[in-house]
């Protein structure tokens, strides 16, 4: 480990949070991508909202495994009421290590992810967090249609070197700035949270807790924020442990209000509507567009 880029008594103690609701098998894929890294943590702390033992059990059945490459597999039930946020300060109070990584538990690590963070972090000694790149970002049907929808309504489009409000680069090349940071997998060096916390308010899934804490950082350090192509992963988005449809749209429409209002005020709020316009129109299209995909295979 020591041997990272030849900075010899420079080696960053890295410290992985997982919060997790169920996703045992997703979290068993994620462990074996976490011990076959060529930079191992120092920890892996599980912060866990399951109401069964299942994800206590795994990391009973996986501690030995940790244990033999030098890792601490740390279990916590989550203390209080489910939500992401709250999962993630919680690891954030457990954490040991010079730089705290967060991960979803359906992410799968390139071997050399940890090590290309840390490549960052030494380059760039004002660094506050890094992301790595989820390289499964597909083009489904009228791709560049509903990109171009997203990027008009300020939804999230895809963009090439570039990770800015509502981008995420789908073509990246080198290391660049960001304006938010994804919490399927991103690095904050731990004095950021002396000044910022991930926000309790949002509940359950949480959803834009990553942004709203990252595009904070950014508001005061606008040049703290990186991400590299270089370390790499795969996002799965699990089904598992998510909220059903309905429910599901009423709970991500109450945070992005919350969110854009909390960061932008009365500007936030303007943007929240036109979004809504614009997610009505694309769930229009796409409704008309798999209709006429399913008479066309009659």
């Amino acid at each position: 480990m020591l041997r990272l880029l030849g900075f010899e008594g420079l080696y960053m103690k890295v410290s992985v949070v997982v919060p997790t609701f169920y996703r045992s098998d997703a979290l068993s894929e994620f462990f074996d991508s976490l011990l076959k890294q060529t930079v191992k943590p120092i920890e892996t702390v599980i912060v866990d909202d399951t109401p069964t033992d299942a994800i206590r059990n795994l990391c009973g059945k996986y501690s030995v495994k940790f244990k033999e490459v030098g890792v601490a597999l740390v279990y916590i039930k989550n203390p209080k009421e489910r939500s992401a946020s709250i999962a993630r300060n919680v690891g954030v109070k457990n954490a040991r290590g010079d730089v705290v990584m967060f991960f979803d538990s359906d992410v799968i690590l390139y071997s050399d992810y940890i090590e290309r963070i840390l490549e960052v972090f030494k380059a760039h000694p004002n660094a506050l967090g890094v992301q790595g790149w989820i390289v499964n970002l597909g083009k489904g049907k009228f791709y560049y249609l509903f990109q171009t929808l997203n990027k008009l309504f300020l939804l999230q489009h895809h963009s090439e070197d570039s990770c800015k409000y509502s981008e995420y680069p789908i073509v990246l090349t080198k290391i660049i700035n960001c304006e938010w940071l994804s919490g399927a997998n991103m690095a904050l060096k731990p004095k950021v949270f002396n000044e910022f916390r991930f926000d309790e308010n949002l509940k359950k899934y949480s959803f834009m807790e990553d942004f709203l804490l990252s595009h904070s950082i950014f508001k005061k350090y606008p040049n703290g924020l990186f991400m590299t192509p270089q370390a790499k992963c795969v996002h799965k988005v699990s089904k598992k442990g998510r909220m059903n449809s309905i429910n599901r749209k009423e709970h991500i429409r109450r945070c992005r209000k919350y969110v854009f209002t909390k960061l932008f005020g009365s500007k936030g709020l303007l943007v929240y509507h036109w979004q809504n316009v614009g997610i009505l129109i694309i769930g229009f299209l796409q409704k008309i567009s798999s209709i006429g995909e399913k008479r066309s295979r009659l």
